[in-house]
């Protein structure tokens, strides 16, 4: 005999599982697959119209539900939860970060979240001039760790409220225009604290709003005014940028 592996085959255990491909359980698994997906999109089409453009935030293009919306939502598909008391750690150069964690319920089901904040944030600190450690309110930090807590819980228990789009904004009857917008700026991850005014057309170099910056990004992936906007809306923005136009003007003057 040659020195060949003897490999044993269970066949009951194979037809075992050809079987259970082959009948009735697959389509069974298919079904529930998809009963599970329409109840998803009810839950994310419900939690949108309780809210309105108030209760969302436009972070780099991308909407955010704040407290205010996470709350309305909650209370609407009964959904409780038990906060534990945070923990608070300091680093050497006096930072320091608040983390919440809970657990959330609904109906028979349960999860468990986190939620943290330090006082690093650009939205503590501020960007240009930034407060040292000791200047930074602590309580402040402390909410809204219990905020992204709280948040991370609700959207996590409904699924249907992550990744949402600008789009699905929209088929919602919500005005993206209308919800306050930050963008992120240089190396900074932090979008919190980019005041209006740090961000320029990229096709006309006037000063925007990172309103008016995240809107643009979201819908036509550039950052632009609102002139500008209206004509990528058109198809009538060439593909120069504002120091392009801006240099070709200083050509034209020496000419």
């Amino acid at each position: 005999m040659n020195n060949q592996e003897l490999v044993e085959v269970n066949t009951n255990e194979l037809d075992t599982e050809i079987s259970m491909l082959s009948n009735d359980n697959l389509l069974a698994m298919a079904e529930q697959a998809e009963r599970r997906i329409e109840a998803i999109n009810r839950i994310m089409s419900a939690s949108l119209k309780i809210t309105n453009e108030k209760d969302w935030i436009l972070i780099a293009g991308v909407p955010y539900l704040q407290e205010t919306g996470a709350t309305k939502v909650a209370r609407l598909f009964g959904i409780g939860w038990s906060i534990e008391n945070p923990i608070c750690e300091t680093e050497t150069d006096g930072h320091f970060t608040f983390t919440y964690k809970g657990k959330f319920f609904m109906g028979g089901t349960s999860i468990e979240a986190t939620g943290s904040r330090s006082s690093k944030d650009d939205f503590f600190t501020g960007k240009n001039n930034p407060k040292a450690p000791q200047d930074i309110d602590k309580r402040d930090v402390k909410m809204s760790a219990y905020t992204n807590c709280i948040n991370n819980g609700i959207k996590r228990i409904l699924p249907g409220l992550r990744n949402l789009t600008v789009d699905d904004m929209k088929k919602a009857g919500l005005d993206c225009g209308k919800m306050k917008g930050y963008g992120f700026k240089g190396d900074s991850k932090n979008a919190n604290t980019v005041a209006n005014g740090d961000f320029k057309c990229e096709h006309c170099g006037a000063n925007i709003t990172s309103q008016e910056a995240s809107y643009s990004k979201a819908n036509y992936q550039k950052e632009l005014c609102r002139k500008c906007q209206g004509l990528a809306k058109k198809g009538e923005l060439n593909e120069n940028t504002g120091n392009e136009q801006q240099n070709q003007g200083e050509q034209a003057k020496q000419n």
